[in-house]
This record gives C-alpha cells, structure tokens and sequence, in this order.
C-alpha cells in the first residue's frame, strides 16, 4: 500500500542530526512550530537524535526521506504515547525547504497514521500547530484529522501570545480514508 508515494519513514540514524541542526537553526521553519524558539547547538542536536533512538518509551521520532534519492527531508513524531489510553501526539517537520509546497505533509501523515493505528494499535491522535500554520491543518484536514477547537494564548512566540488549533483523528476516522484510498475514490494527491 501507497506505492506511489514519493517520501518513506525510517528509523533515526545518528548521523541525522548533521542534516537537522540546520533547519533547527532557521528562523523562517521555527516560526511555523508551535513552540517558541530556542537556540540548538550541534551537540544539543545530536543528543537530540541520540535520545530519540535509545529512550523512546513514550515517543517515536521517524525520518522522512524520498524515495527517488534517499534524501532526509525530515521528521514525523508521536509523542506522549500514552499507552494505557492508546493515544499520542502527532507532529511533522519538513526541514528541506525544496521539499515544501509537494504535498509530501499528506504522504507523511498518512503513513504515520497507518503505523500508529495498524502497527501500535493507537485509537486517538491528536495534533496542535499554530492558528496560522494553514498549510499544515489542511493536510492534517485531508487525512482525516477533525478540528476540535483552538486552544487560545496556549503559547509564547515572537514575543506574544498565539492561539494553537487542536486537532485530533481516532481510527475510526483513518479507517474511512483508508477505505476510500483503497477503493480508489480518492487518489495520494487528492487525499
């Protein structure tokens, strides 16, 4: 299934950090995540990486990669999985810029939703990004994610308060757009 994507989730290597310490380090990318900025060095990075390789209990950190070149474009997170409750925390991060605008964001989602509902046996995912981050909630909207509300003044950036748009998908939901995936009513782009 989904063959005909264009980007593949892998393990972390640790040599990753090389290439995301740079997009940790760019103002235009960290002012589209939901979290106010914060200086990374390299070794911080690394860490980073090296963490999310050998103390994952609660979170799963995947690169994203493309197919035709093996090129890391960037990350796809679960976070706080909450193992009792089967939930977690969905975020993505495309840290190559050449990479934005594709419609690689749907790929990425659909493909960790896959593993997270049919792989860990999750029932609930929940997403935040900031209010204006349109690009990600529509992505988000087209695999299936549902907006639940906005969780207003929920964090500090560029020296004010902004809004976050809570978003969350249960398997029941990823189970339609799967069907309609598979049954063609839908294709990878139209997702």
């Amino acid at each position: 299934m989904f063959e005909e994507f264009r980007v593949y989730l892998r393990a972390l290597e640790p040599e990753d950090y090389k290439k995301s310490i740079k997009w940790r380090n760019d103002n235009e990318i960290w002012s589209m995540l939901a979290g106010p900025k914060y200086f990374v060095s390299e070794e911080f990075e690394k860490k980073w990486v090296e963490d999310s390789i050998f103390n994952n209990s609660n979170k799963l950190v995947l690169s994203v990669c493309l197919k035709n070149t093996n090129e890391h474009i960037g990350y796809v997170y679960l976070n706080n999985i909450d193992w009792k409750n089967r939930s977690a925390s969905f975020a993505k991060l495309i840290g190559d810029k050449e990479s934005w605008g594709k419609g690689y964001a749907k790929e990425i989602t659909l493909l960790m939703l896959y593993h997270a509902f049919y792989v860990m046996g999750l029932i609930r995912i929940e997403a935040r990004q900031l209010l204006g981050n349109i690009g990600s909630i529509k992505a988000n909207e087209k695999c299936g994610f549902k907006n639940e509300g906005v969780l207003r003044k929920a964090v500090f950036k560029d020296g004010k308060y902004q809004d976050l748009n809570l978003m969350s998908i249960i398997r029941e939901d990823f189970d339609t757009v799967l069907s309609n995936y598979k049954s063609g009513k839908v294709s990878g782009d139209k997702i």
